[in-house]
C-alpha cells in the first residue's frame, strides 16, 4: 500500500469528510487507485485486525455471504487488514472471499486514517458480542496467531461515488463490527449522490 500525500498527518474519517485516495495492490499484484474503485452508490471499507483474529474472519465470512445481495442493492465492500499481501491473497482464496481485500502490513491505512488501537487487552474484548462469539461454531473458526498489532481496533467507513463519508464508524471492543444487515439497514437512510 502507497499512499498519493505525501507528509499528510493523520485524517480521521467523519460524516461529511472526504476520503483520501491511495494505491494498493491487489491480489493479482496490480497497484490500483482507491479512488477508481468507487463505481457503486456506497463503497464500504471495513478495517479489520489481522488474518488470525476468528472476529475478522467470521466478519469477512460474513459479509462474503451476503455480498451478491449488497452488490445488488449497490454497495460494494473493501476491507483492510493487518496481514502481508502473500498472506492476505492465500488466505482469501482459500476463504472464498469475492471482493477486494487490503494488505496492510505496516498499518499505513490505520494510521493515516487514525484508527486506534485498545488500551489494553482488557477493553479489547469487554463488552463483546455473546451472539458473534456463538457464529464461530456454524462457520468453524478458530483464532490462530496473533499477527501484527493485537490490540487494534476496527472502524467501518462508508463513502459514496464522490469519495464523501456518509457513515463512519470506530469500534469500540474486538466485536464492534455492523454486520451486512446491519450496515445495509443504517444505509437506508444514506443520500445516494452520483
Amino acid at each position: 500500500m502507497r499512499e498519493n500525500t505525501e507528509g499528510v498527518g493523520q485524517v480521521k474519517l467523519t460524516e461529511g469528510t472526504e476520503i483520501d485516495d491511495f494505491l494498493f495492490l491487489t491480489k493479482n499484484g496490480n497497484c490500483e487507485s482507491f479512488r477508481s474503485q468507487l463505481k457503486r452508490d456506497f463503497t464500504a471499507v471495513i478495517f479489520l485486525r489481522h488474518l488470525g483474529c476468528g472476529m475478522s474472519q467470521l466478519d469477512m465470512l460474513k459479509y462474503r455471504d451476503a455480498y451478491q445481495f449488497l452488490k445488488d442493492q449497490g454497495i460494494e465492500i473493501m476491507m483492510v487488514i493487518q496481514g502481508t499481501e502473500a498472506a492476505v491473497a492465500e488466505r482469501t482464496t482459500k476463504m472464498k472471499i469475492p471482493y477486494t481485500v487490503i494488505a496492510d502490513p505496516e498499518q499505513s491505512l490505520y494510521e493515516h486514517f487514525d484508527i486506534p488501537s485498545s488500551d489494553s487487552m482488557r477493553d479489547l474484548v469487554y463488552g463483546v458480542s455473546e451472539e458473534k462469539l456463538l457464529e464461530f461454531e456454524y462457520y468453524g473458526i478458530e483464532c490462530q496467531r496473533f499477527e501484527g498489532n493485537e490490540l487494534q481496533l476496527q472502524a467501518t467507513i462508508v463513502v459514496d461515488r464522490r469519495g464523501q463519508v456518509v457513515l463512519s464508524h470506530y469500534s469500540e471492543n474486538i466485536s464492534d463490527v455492523p454486520s451486512p444487515s446491519e450496515l445495509y439497514q443504517m444505509l437506508q437512510a444514506a443520500p445516494v449522490r452520483s
